[in-house]
């Protein structure tokens, strides 16, 4: 295989001084709020996720009192029958750990998807324990943040699952590997894969979850295993899209600063995969994600740009999976954040996608603190 990267960026590059970075703004496209930001709800929202299913829309991001990652945090949702009216946001994963400042130790949390087996839709949700911190060697270790050591050390303990009906009942949660860490106390303990009732289940799902175009962008239980690029480099964030000649395409987020997205290929539906190379794919860094429209065009819906702040949310748009001609903002000019917190900072980010009633729906974080969602229609989007 080539060690040439896969894909390409053939789009004006954005431009600093200009507004909205010199992305056209889209015609027709609806911004609707699902969740804002309180003290007694959650100042935290982030790690968004979208899926229609039934012919409803299905919600869910992770949320905590304080900020980003903290012990304690837990996955709200939200469903919608038509991407407008969304009902209230009650928990879909309680917290595993007791809430604390969000630089603590601790059980945490992350809204990581949805799978559909069956017809039956499950949430799924990843779980990792916050020990302390360490510098980027990994060398040195702290159990409080500091400044030589500000990134987290996590110590996964796999996947839970859930079963969600599209009239909001909730069903019993499992874990979905086989020896799970006795919970702490006062939490109640979950059925694993090992328990006879949900065995099966829970084989399904993760077998699902395995195919690349199905794979969340979070895998703490192989934290240590993360993606590493030709070069070296350390990835994260992965998502997939199957370009129409039937090759596999993986983008992965740079942890480094190059500000631009890695790519590799896949002739075999993902069994081998060339070398992850780095591209030209502009990129704040931030998660961005892929897919297929229905006229067969890929999409990439993301913050290319190339500065800190995760503003506009851009969707590219290529015909041959190849090469991105096309681009435009889905939303720009973010406010300020109201609430300060680890990590958070003014932005469109994180998006999440669905494509159904003739629109793309784009779910995402605002600040890191509210949840949006936007219709774009697709008649909107730039031929």
């Amino acid at each position: 295989m080539s060690d040439q990267p896969p894909v390409r960026w053939e789009l004006p590059w954005p431009d600093q001084d200009a507004p909205g970075l010199g992305y056209p703004p889209l015609e027709g496209v609806e911004h609707t709020e699902i969740y804002r930001a309180t003290p007694e709800t959650g100042l935290f929202s982030h790690h968004s996720q979208l899926t229609h299913h039934g012919g409803a829309f299905f919600a869910a991001w992770s949320n905590h009192p304080d900020g980003e990652d903290g012990p304690g945090q837990r996955v709200l949702w939200a469903i919608s029958p038509d991407g407008e009216e969304w009902s209230q946001p009650p928990e879909l994963f309680p917290p595993f750990s007791v809430p604390r400042e969000a630089d603590a130790w601790g059980m945490v949390l992350t809204a990581n998807g949805w799978a559909p087996l069956d017809g039956t839709l499950y949430a799924v949700a990843e779980v990792h324990d916050n020990p302390g911190w360490q510098d980027d060697s990994g060398m040195y270790t702290s159990r409080v943040r500091t400044d030589r050591c500000y990134r987290r050390i996590r110590i996964g303990h796999g996947r839970v699952a859930r079963p969600v009906s599209p009239d909001g009942t909730l069903g019993p949660i499992l874990r979905l590997v086989e020896e799970p860490p006795d919970p702490s106390a006062t939490f109640p303990r979950y059925a694993d894969a090992t328990d006879a009732c949900f065995a099966e289940a829970a084989r399904r799902i993760n077998e699902w979850l395995a195919h690349p175009l199905n794979r969340p962008a979070w895998e703490f239980l192989h934290w240590t295993t993360r993606l590493q690029a030709a070069d070296g480099e350390l990835l994260c964030e992965p998502t997939a899209y199957r370009r129409p000649d039937g090759a596999l395409v993986r983008l992965a987020r740079h942890l480094g600063r190059s500000r631009r997205l890695y790519a590799a290929v896949s002739e075999d539906d993902g069994a081998t995969w060339s070398p992850l190379v780095r591209t030209n794919i502009p990129d704040s860094p931030s998660k961005s994600v892929a897919g297929t429209l229905p006229d067969g065009r890929i999409y990439l819906v993301g913050n290319q740009v190339e500065r800190r702040e995760r503003d506009p949310l851009v969707i590219g748009l290529s015909s041959d999976g190849v090469v991105f001609d096309r681009a435009a903002a889905i939303r720009s000019s973010a406010p300020e954040i109201r609430f300060p917190g680890l990590y958070k900072s003014p932005g469109f980010q994180y998006p999440s996608v669905a494509v159904a009633d003739g629109a793309l729906w784009a779910l995402y974080s605002i600040g890191k603190e509210d949840v949006a969602i936007s219709r774009v229609p697709l008649e909107a989007l730039p031929s």
